[in-house]
């Protein structure tokens, strides 16, 4: 009995290699293809514009090989689809190479950030796009960025919803409803400083974790950026920039699900200086009836605070005012779509969003471009959404 035993565990251990070589490709392509069409008021007597725009379409391809042993090997190569004829580059988008198996996830690459990964549970929009808020909520949205203040392809020193580049991530398994990840960046694109002599690097940490029972959903996550001198003060490095959210998020009889999420930011803007900000956003997903659905959403940024700036000189860091805390600073973002399904995987909408910004704000409507003070925008849109 030992002896057959001891042949069928041979035999398994000959196996799995064996048919780890026998798999054939698993290579899939994907994508998401988001055309819009804008008509932007940008008040206070400059020209309406209209204009389309492509935002978060992509195409990608992606594999997994089974090595045997519940562990399998993976890549993701995703990069922009736009049919208006601005192309990035490839893998510009969430892109990686990594392993998984019972202990989780783990992976190397342009990816999002797990702060980013949390609220996109409790969003019904993207964050950019003329329903974007990023700007409100997170200070502007980070797509393919490296590491602040010089980092490769592009720096972003100040938001809070990034796609990282030369990321490592951790994503935990789930566990009786609990999922969580965390993520480095590497430091080597701070090769590129001016400031060379400086031992000080850039790098950012960020995790995340939500917490899902039934219809029932809530989720914090926390970010930090080191040396990344959001306020671009001559070379002052030394900085320890954070942010951190919280959500939460209920679905009513499998059809309405109401979200909110609060985000508390701060920036070492100088030595001795900073600037804070504090943002929060309610929004709805209505599932109607067929293929009818509603979308909502109200975004809020307080005026920031902080003794970074005065009233008689007030700073633009990111998106956000500095006026060491004066006031008059804050903005709010109403966004409202109706969608229609054609399919599972073409959906016709129209919508309206207005940005309202107080007396010194200049945030701005993403699609739009640039604010001036005071300046409030709108858009109607009329888009196309398609999956594969």
């Amino acid at each position: 009995m030992k002896r057959k035993l001891l042949k069928v565990a041979v035999a398994s251990a000959f196996m799995a290699p064996a048919a780890a070589l026998a798999q054939s490709s698993t290579v899939q392509m994907y994508g998401t293809l988001i055309l819009l069409y804008n008509f932007a008021d940008y008040g206070q007597g400059r020209v309406n514009n209209d204009m389309l725009s492509t935002p978060n379409s992509s195409i990608g391809f992606k594999g997994e090989e089974q090595l045997g042993g519940a562990l399998s090997a993976w890549f993701q190569c995703e990069s922009t689809l736009d049919v208006t004829g601005q192309l990035a580059g490839w893998c510009g988008k969430n892109s990686a190479f990594g392993m998984k198996g019972n202990f989780g996830n783990v992976y190397a690459g342009i990816w999002d950030s797990p702060m980013k990964m949390t609220s996109a549970n409790f969003r019904p929009f993207q964050t950019t796009s003329p329903f974007g808020m990023a700007g409100v909520l997170w200070n502007g949205a980070g797509s393919d960025v490296g590491n602040g203040p010089a980092g490769v392809p592009a720096a972003n020193t100040t938001s809070f919803t990034r796609r990282q580049t030369n990321l490592l991530t951790y994503e935990s398994p789930n566990l009786a409803g609990f999922q969580g990840s965390v993520a480095v960046s590497t430091a080597n694109e701070d090769t590129a400083l001016v400031n060379a002599s400086t031992v000080k690097k850039a790098r950012m940490w960020s995790m995340g974790g939500t917490y899902t029972n039934g219809p029932f959903i809530v989720g914090a996550a926390y970010e930090r950026h080191t040396n990344y001198n959001p306020a671009g003060q001559a070379n002052y490095r030394g900085g320890d920039d954070r942010a951190w959210n919280a959500a939460i998020a209920y679905t009513f009889a499998g059809a309405f699900k109401l979200s909110a999420i609060y985000t508390d930011t701060r920036y070492d803007t100088s030595p001795g200086t900073n600037l804070q900000g504090k943002a929060w956003g309610l929004y709805g997903d209505w599932a109607i009836v067929g293929p009818h659905r509603l979308r909502g959403g109200y975004s809020h940024l307080k005026s920031t605070s902080g003794n970074f700036g005065t009233a008689a000189a007030p700073i633009t860091v990111g998106t956000w005012v500095a006026n060491g805390g004066a006031g008059n600073t804050g903005s709010t973002l109403y966004s409202l779509q109706y969608a229609y399904s054609f399919s599972k995987r073409t959906e016709l909408s129209v919508g309206y969003s207005r940005m309202n910004n107080d007396a010194l704000s200049v945030q701005p409507l993403q699609s739009l471009g640039k604010a001036t003070a005071g300046q409030n925008q709108s858009v109607w849109v009329l888009g196309v959404k398609h999956t594969f």
